[in-house]
């Protein structure tokens, strides 16, 4: 799905995470082995992770997509959960780290274009991110990890809020921010919810709804 921003450094930032491992793998030629077979497992299980989901991720069927013994597999990790953990973990590093960053341009714009980022990420990921919610259930310390990335997203975006309110109100609001978009996106583009899927086919639309609510709390809120 293409996002209609104007913006082509944003339809390459939003990255298809399993292609990017898969050619990350592809490149690893003249590096030590060990390096070079953990990138294979890691490429073989985020492709089945986005085949099969977490539920079916085994470790029988990571090595039969990595071309490798199991023996193999248990030298880099002990079960499925650690290498599933390893790969949610690089996916929001990569996320936040090739998120758009637009200094020099006004606020509201650097809200349009990060919304649209986000859509197009998950747009493009959403068979490999609909495996992350169990994956949470399985793996407390997971979800400690990731709710320690969302903090500090939302403390960026707090740092960012004009206006005199106090530090931890704006973080709050940035926090609610990032969960309201977050579950929306995850109905819309993992879940399937049947009543918000249809939104997956008017991505416009649908960044346009997002800014409207990021403008609304982040600026309007914020200057009056």
């Amino acid at each position: 799905m293409k996002i209609a921003t104007g913006e082509s450094r944003l339809e390459s930032a939003a990255f298809d995470f399993v292609e990017l491992l898969e050619k990350r793998a592809a490149t690893m030629r003249g590096r030590p082995k060990r390096v070079r077979t953990r990138a294979r497992l890691l490429a073989a299980a985020a492709a089945e992770l986005r085949a099969r989901g977490y539920g079916g991720l085994t470790v029988d069927g990571i090595c039969a997509a990595a071309d490798m013994a199991r023996g193999t597999f248990y030298l880099y990790y002990t079960d499925r959960t650690k290498i599933a953990v390893a790969i949610y973990r690089m996916f929001w590093t990569a996320v936040y780290q090739l998120r758009p960053r637009l200094r020099g341009r006004s606020l509201e714009e650097r809200i349009r274009v990060t919304n649209a980022f986000y859509l197009a990420l998950y747009a493009r990921n959403a068979a490999f991110l609909a495996g992350q919610a169990s994956l949470v259930r399985d793996r407390p310390d997971f979800a400690i990890w990731h709710d320690q990335m969302n903090h500090r997203w939302s403390l960026v975006v707090a740092a960012n809020m004009p206006g005199d309110l106090p530090r931890e109100e704006k973080v709050l609001r940035a926090r609610a921010l990032t969960a309201m978009a977050d579950e929306m996106l995850s109905n819309i583009f993992t879940a399937r919810t049947p009543s918000l899927r249809h939104w997956a086919d008017h991505p416009e639309r649908l960044a346009d709804s997002l800014t409207a609510i990021w403008t609304r709390v982040v600026i309007d809120v914020g200057e009056s």
